[in-house]
C-alpha cells in the first residue's frame, strides 16, 4: 500500500529511515539475483527532546542526526521512505456494496470513516486501498482500507528527511512495515512458524504494538501506551534520579523476572519491584487481545509470540512472558534472510538486530517484485482487519 506519497511518481527509494523516540535508524536494502542484500545501515541516538511518544518535536534536530548517520557510514543514496508509528495513525476497514466506481468508493469510504477521524479531513493526510470482495448473505461487498494521520506528522517526517539530505518518497506506517520485516522476510526460511498463528509484539520506547497474524493473514494490531519509557519513568521516580541515568541503569540492571538461584544482585531486585507492576499491565492487555481474538475466531489458538523493538532486550523478558501468556516465546530477526555485505564486521551489527524492523522493512517495500516473490512471503492484509490504537484499546475484551 503506498501511503501518503510524496515526490515524483514512481520514483524509489533503497533507504529506509525509521526516527524513533530513543534511535534514528537507516537501512539501505540492494535487490540481487541471489537474494536480498543490506549494503549499509545506521543508527545515532535521537536528539533529546526531538521525539516524544512518537511526536517529532524538533525536524531539525532529527534531520543533524541523519546527516551525522550518513555521512559516518557512507550512505550515497538520497531517496528514501520513513513511517509513522501507529499511535499517530487512524486505520479503518469498511465495506461498501460491489460495482461503485473508484470515486464512488473514495466518497462513499470517507463517509463512512470520517466520525472516527480525529482533525477534521482538510487537515489530514489520507489514503485507501480496495483489500477485495466478500459475500454478506446474497450481496457483494469490497472491503476497503483507510488510513490517516494529521499532516503535521507526515511534513515533520517529512521536513526531517529534507534537514538530512535526503529525499522523502513516501511515509509508511509501522504496524504493515514491520510485517514485511519480520514475518514476509524474517521468517522466509521458516514456512511452519509462516502458517501458525502469530503475534508480532513491537516493544519501543512509548508504546508496545501487537499484531496477530494467522496463516499469512493480517487480522488485528493493537497498540498500547505502555513502552520502554514507562519502565524508565519508574526507575527514575524510584530512585530520584535524572531519566537518562534512569534508562542507563534499566539498560545495565532491569529484569523482567527474579528467580530464586539466578544469581540477581540486591539493586536489581529493587529495580525489578519498580517495574513489576507495569510488566504486568502489559501482560494483562496480551492476555486481553488474545482473549478478544480467540472469541471472535472461535476459539482459534496463538501459537507463538514473537518480540522486537529495544524493549524486548530486557533481561528475562522472554521468560516473562512465557510463564504469564503460557505459549512459546522467540525474538525476530528482520535480517533472517538479508545477507549483510556491508564492509563492518557482523559483530557489530547483531546487537542492533532488535532495533532494525522498521528501517529495513521501510526498504524492503521498494524491492522489485520479482525480488520479493522469490525471496519472501506475501502477508495479506485481512478483510475484516481491525486497528485500535492506545486510544480506543478499552474496546478490547
Amino acid at each position: 500500500m503506498a501511503l501518503f506519497g510524496i515526490g515524483a511518481s514512481g520514483a524509489k527509494a533503497r533507504i529506509g529511515v525509521d526516527i524513533g523516540t530513543r534511535y534514528v535508524k537507516v537501512a539501505q536494502l540492494n535487490p540481487t539475483s541471489q537474494g536480498i542484500q543490506l549494503q549499509s545501515y545506521g543508527i545515532s541516538a535521537t536528539p533529546q527532546g526531538a521525539v516524544t511518544d512518537g511526536i517529532l518535536n524538533n525536524p531539525e534536530a532529527v534531520g543533524e542526526a541523519l546527516q551525522q548517520i550518513v555521512k559516518y557510514f557512507g550512505i550515497k543514496e538520497r531517496k528514501a521512505v520513513c513511517a509513522l508509528p501507529g499511535r499517530l495513525v487512524t486505520i479503518r476497514t469498511v465495506n461498501l456494496p460491489a460495482g461503485l466506481s473508484d470515486r464512488e468508493v473514495k466518497v462513499a469510504t470517507i463517509g463512512e470513516v470520517e466520525r472516527f477521524l480525529q482533525f477534521p479531513l482538510d487537515e489530514m493526510e489520507y489514503d485507501y486501498q480496495v483489500l477485495g470482495t466478500q459475500e454478506t448473505g446474497d450481496r457483494k461487498q469490497v472491503s476497503v482500507l483507510f488510513v490517516a494521520s494529521h499532516k503535521d506528522s507526515v511534513q515533520k517526517r517529512v521536513e526531517s528527511l529534507r534537514h538530512g539530505g535526503l529525499d522523502s518518497v513516501e511515509v509508511d506506517v509501522e504496524p504493515f512495515v514491520l510485517m514485511r520485516s519480520v514475518v514476509e522476510a524474517g521468517l522466509f526460511n521458516e514456512q511452519e512458524t509462516f502458517q501458525q498463528t502469530i503475534m508480532l509484539m513491537e516493544m519501543g520506547a512509548s508504546s508496545t504494538g501487537l499484531s496477530i497474524i494467522a496463516g499469512g493473514s493480517l487480522r488485528f494490531t493493537r497498540i498500547f501506551a505502555i513502552g520502554g519509557d514507562t519502565f524508565t519513568h519508574a526507575i527514575e521516580s524510584g530512585f530520584d534520579m535524572s531519566f537518562l541515568d534512569a534508562e542507563k541503569l534499566k539498560k545495565e540492571k532491569a529484569v523482567a523476572v527474579v528467580d530464586e538461584g539466578a544469581g540477581v544482585d540486591g539493586e536489581s531486585r529493587e529495580i525489578h519491584e519498580l517495574i513489576r507492576s507495569h510488566l504486568e499491565n502489559l501482560a494483562m492487555e496480551v492476555r486481553r487481545s488474545i482473549a478478544y481474538y480467540t472469541s471472535k475466531y472461535r476459539g482459534e489458538a496463538v501459537n507463538r509470540i514473537i518480540l522486537t523493538g529495544g524493549g524486548s532486550l530486557m533481561k528475562g523478558i522472554r521468560k516473562f512472558f512465557e510463564d504469564e501468556i503460557g505459549i512459546p516465546v522467540g525474538y525476530a530477526n528482520p535480517l533472517a534472510n538479508v545477507v549483510y555485505v556491508g564492509d563492518r564486521e557482523v559483530e557489530e551489527l547483531s546487537p542492533k538486530v532488535p532495533y532494525m524492523g522498521v528501517a529495513v522493512g521501510l526498504s524492503l517495500r521498494q524491492m522489485p517484485p520479482r525480488v520479493l516473490g522469490r525471496f519472501t512471503m506475501p502477508v495479506a492484509v485481512e478483510l475484516g482487519y481491525e486497528f485500535g490504537s492506545a486510544a480506543h484499546s478499552a474496546g478490547v475484551s
